[in-house]
């Protein structure tokens, strides 16, 4: 069990579509579809850009959101397209509590193989040509893909209380404690009060 406490928590990923590299890739990037999957329903489920105002309610109700790498692209990017501020949910941002414990940046792909034993389905870019040729089916299969990679690796990180790593060359297997209480955090990181009355 993940939580005692706390019931709606979601796992999400963004795919979007373009300039990446732009300093303003907030304002630039759009979405194209949201991969969400729900605890409280056991639920995998996608939104494309016309449908997030489907998504909006299961959002506002959240007590956590975990991603990877989502406090600074996911998050910011999706918080765009409604009126209350996302910021104000609780955040587990995986990539971003495994950079305080080690001081590294590493993708979602290396810590899924070294952690789980099996990775992602493909890349950022390759989601953005599945959009243009318009296979969006093939475009929500990888974006699900790779919400469940971020569901493993969270309920490892929760349950094992570590991750593991590899080595700047590649060869060696790395462990990094992550020891945390999920009730807690979501106790001491969230600010609902900017949206509670929404």
């Amino acid at each position: 069990m993940i939580s005692s406490k706390f019931s709606n928590i979601l796992v999400f990923d963004i795919e979007t579509i373009g300039n990446i590299a732009s300093p303003n890739f907030v304002d630039e990037m759009q979405i194209t579809v949201v991969g969400v999957y729900s605890y409280a329903t056991n639920e995998y489920k996608t939104y494309f850009l016309e449908e997030l105002s489907e998504l909006e309610s299961d959002l506002k109700q959240a007590d956590l959101l975990v991603g990877f790498n989502n406090d600074h692209f996911d998050t910011p990017i999706l918080n765009k397209y409604y009126q209350f501020d996302l910021f104000s949910i609780a955040s587990f941002d995986i990539l971003r509590e495994f950079r305080v414990k080690t001081g590294k940046r590493l993708g979602l792909d290396a810590i899924a193989g070294m952690t789980l034993g099996f990775n992602k389905s493909g890349t950022g870019s390759n989601a953005m040509t599945l959009y243009q040729e318009g296979k969006l089916e093939e475009l929500a299969e990888y974006c699900l893909n790779d919400v469940k990679l971020t569901k493993e690796i969270f309920e490892y990180c929760i349950t094992k209380q570590h991750l593991i790593y590899p080595s700047k060359d590649g060869w060696l297997r790395l462990k990094v404690d992550m020891k945390y209480d999920v009730d807690n955090f979501i106790e001491q990181n969230t600010q609902k009060s900017q949206y509670s009355l929404l």
